[in-house]
């Protein structure tokens, strides 16, 4: 009797072995996905708002999102000179995210465009899709050159030359690339245009990235642009929120216009429900194909020559000592003297940064004076042409060389 027992014993650990190894993975990632969104988050100055980034987007990931895509997150976790890939994903055995590293760089400079290139396409080797998103989150200054000076969080504040100077005691903001790795925009379109595909669309979860002097140069390469004109605090999107809606079945601009009122929803109704959190979210999407007819109606107005008006009640998006970014539509009304050409451009604006996508509220947020300043008008996109500081460096760039 107790063979018998013994015999049955083995027989069904035996199975039970065999089933386990049977056991289908609980993943299969796509051949070919219908999506693959990659999030770049270079640098370390951000990396805890990095890590509660990944949090929010494992958060997001269930048995149906996302779905046949994938997503993909590249950062620094350990040191400036190396980065990792990796891949989050569902696990059906398991019931829930996990996240598994696909590849590590080492010699890795966020501030080369090589590298850069490099593992754009990696991204699209390791994980290839008939459609693919792309998300950056960094320090960012739109299209102010590298060589100008990187975003410094020293305590000096008179300086003349000090223009990015925050006072003691401001919140962290975020702002592309930490100082001694940044690129310049032209550099990212290189990098961009260089790929064997296009990405469909790209969210920048960076400070002054929705700069009619930036937008304009990744015109190219990018079909939807969402970024804020002013600072993004230092929490970014809310990425359990964005990603159920970046892999939803709709136009990619309907997807990008729910992830833009999910940022501003955060920041309007719910982040200032304690007390050292700011009401500061503005947004907006720009579609890049409307940029060239409205840097067209834009040298009309040029041509047709400025009237005066005071600088000072110009809507501004920093807290700088010397203003840098001012509101596109509102520096055409003050300084444009033609009815019928400021309605055509308000025309043209309006399809390039859709008005259900443009949402802001009263007040943004500056570490640059540590204080919340007002919202009077906006049009979802900064221009720094009006500015005193880095005249002769705007005037290079391809939207004021197309508009003049």
């Amino acid at each position: 009797m107790i063979r018998i027992l013994r015999h049955t014993l083995c027989l069904v650990l035996l199975l039970t072995l065999a089933a386990c190894s049977k056991e289908e993975p609980g993943y299969n990632p796509p051949a070919v996905a219908t999506q693959t969104l990659l999030l770049y988050m270079p640098g370390r100055g951000l990396i805890n708002y990095y890590e509660r980034n990944i949090e929010g987007v494992s958060a997001a990931v269930t048995n149906q999102i996302p779905g046949d895509g994938r997503i993909l997150v590249c950062y620094q976790p350990e040191k400036h000179s190396s980065a990792v890939m990796l891949e989050i994903y569902y696990d059906r055995n398991k019931r829930r995210s996990e996240t598994k590293t696909l590849k590590t760089y080492d010699g890795f400079n966020a501030g080369n465009p090589e590298k850069v290139r490099q593992l754009f396409a990696d991204a699209a080797e390791l994980a290839p899709a008939q459609n693919y998103g792309l998300i950056i989150g960094c320090h960012g200054k739109a299209w102010i050159p590298v060589a100008s000076g990187s975003l410094s969080y020293s305590m000096r504040r008179s300086a003349e030359d000090d223009l990015w100077a925050a006072p003691p005691g401001a919140k962290q903001t975020r702002s592309f690339g930490d100082k001694g790795y940044e690129l310049n925009i032209t550099e990212l379109k290189e990098a961009l245009e260089a790929q064997q595909f296009r990405f469909d669309y790209l969210i920048f979860d960076d400070c002054f990235m929705a700069n009619i002097e930036t937008l304009y140069d990744l015109r190219s390469v990018i079909g939807y642009i969402v970024a804020s004109p002013c600072e993004v605090m230092g929490d970014g999107f809310p990425y359990d929120r964005i990603v159920p809606h970046l892999f939803e079945t709709g136009p990619v601009a309907d997807r990008l216009a729910e992830t833009c009122r999910e940022f501003w929803n955060l920041y309007e109704n719910e982040y200032q429900s304690t007390t050292w959190k700011e009401q500061s979210g503005c947004i907006s999407l720009a579609v890049t194909s409307q940029l060239d007819a409205l840097a067209e109606v834009m040298r009309r107005i040029n041509e047709k020559g400025k009237q005066p008006f005071e600088l000072s009640q110009l809507q501004y998006y920093e807290g700088l000592m010397t203003h840098l970014f001012y509101d596109l539509g509102h520096y055409v009304e003050l300084s444009c003297g033609d009815p019928a050409l400021v309605k055509e451009f308000t025309t043209q604006l309006d399809r390039a940064f859709p008005p259900e996508s443009r949402l802001c509220t009263k007040q943004f947020y500056s570490q640059y004076n540590n204080g919340s300043n007002p919202v009077h008008f906006y049009t979802g996109v900064s221009v720094s042409e009006p500015s005193t500081k880095y005249v002769a460096e705007n005037r290079m760039t391809n939207w004021y060389r197309d508009t003049h």
